[in-house]
């Protein structure tokens, strides 16, 4: 294990042929909480750097300048390059090129793009700023990026791009999932805390060196980066890995590399498990939903207002789970009080259907 420059431990692992490598350990949510106040001379250059992915080129300079100068607050300066990205880009998976260059010319995307658009922004008007790796903390596979800037007697912010054009854009997008939201704006300075980390930056230097494999390399498939071909896992960015979610593959032998391939081939495999609270109230919510659905397609062919109130307080507990995990808070209280309104009637209705056959029985025995 070899510490990085952005403080954390790089391993580095030899496989052989169909050997695998599992790890299994348990990490708190992203926050910047714990960040420091300050960084070092060396620490702040390296976070104002010129890369591949987020180039400081001249147009993307005078783009930030000419948003940014009559403003002189560093905070805000980053603030309005945020509302430029969400307001002037479209979140499409997948790319038709990685990096900031290409982003910048097809205004198209996803969250790696929208990340590394901003990060080279801020960087180019001497905002200290980072591409953070990770995931969203639930399910397989399910990874995502956003920014963190530097801002002096704060620390590290979080910046999400990405999302805040979604929010904005397609509210609905998220409607139904286990990721939280925000409103759109909140997406600079917050998160929702519910992602892991797996790397603070891109193109991280590789130790030992990584060793481009240029043999042969027109026979597979290219990734683009910035409209050029690259070849994910045979070579690196001038001895750096493009970036690590969770791992930068190097494959040896390119005659034992055949197509097709999925993308685990190319980044591993992870799984994401929440703990405590929100798990249970994840569970809570999937099985009080599929209580619902079931029980509202008996009563298709079971007439029965007893039925019907289970169904409709099933979906109550499941939509009340959502709103205690913050899943799309106003939307599901919306419903909620629908459903409860609706509860409220059925009720009213079996209360009316018990007084009237009480009074049948009472008059039937009085007939007698």
């Amino acid at each position: 294990m070899t510490q990085i420059q952005t403080g954390e431990e790089l391993g580095f692992f030899i496989l052989e042929k169909n050997q695998r490598l599992h790890l299994n350990y348990d990490v708190e949510s992203y926050s910047t909480k714990r960040e420091k106040k300050w960084l070092t001379a060396s620490e702040r250059s390296y976070y104002l750097r010129d890369t591949i992915l987020s180039p400081i080129r001249n147009e993307i300079k005078k783009l930030a300048e000419s948003l940014t100068n009559s403003i002189r607050d560093k905070k805000e300066k980053a603030r309005e390059l945020f509302y430029y990205i969400v307001d002037n880009y479209k979140y499409v998976y997948p790319p038709s090129s990685r990096g900031a260059l290409s982003f910048l010319e097809c205004r198209k995307g996803d969250c790696g793009e929208f990340s590394f658009l901003y990060t080279a922004l801020c960087r180019s008007i001497g905002i200290p700023a980072r591409t953070i790796m990770g995931s969203w903390s639930y399910g397989k596979m399910n990874g995502h990026a956003w920014n963190e800037i530097f801002i002096e007697d704060e620390g590290w912010i979080p910046v999400d791009t990405s999302m805040g054009n979604i929010q904005k854009n397609k509210w609905s997008k998220f409607f139904g999932s286990y990721v939280k939201t925000l409103p759109w704006t909140r997406y600079f300075g917050e998160t929702e805390g519910q992602r892991v980390v797996f790397s603070k930056d891109t193109e991280i230097e590789v130790i030992p060196p990584y060793s481009n494999n240029e043999n042969e390399l027109i026979s597979l498939e290219p990734l683009y980066i910035n409209n050029k071909p690259f070849y994910w896992g045979f070579q690196s960015l001038n001895g750096k890995a493009p970036y690590l979610q969770p791992i930068y593959i190097e494959f040896e032998n390119i005659d034992e590399f055949k197509l097709p391939h999925n993308v685990s081939d190319f980044f591993g495999f992870w799984q994401v498990k929440e703990k405590g609270l929100y798990r249970n109230l994840l569970y809570l919510r999937n099985i009080s939903f599929a209580i619902g659905v079931g029980l509202l397609c008996i009563s298709f062919f079971l007439d029965s207002l007893y039925i019907e109130l289970i169904y409709k307080l099933s979906f109550i507990v499941s939509i009340l789970a959502s709103i205690i995990r913050k899943v799309k808070v106003i939307i599901f209280t919306i419903f909620l009080l629908i459903m409860v309104l609706s509860v409220v009637i059925t009720i009213s209705q079996l209360r009316s259907t018990i007084i009237k056959i009480e009074f049948l029985t009472i008059y039937h025995l009085r007939f007698r």
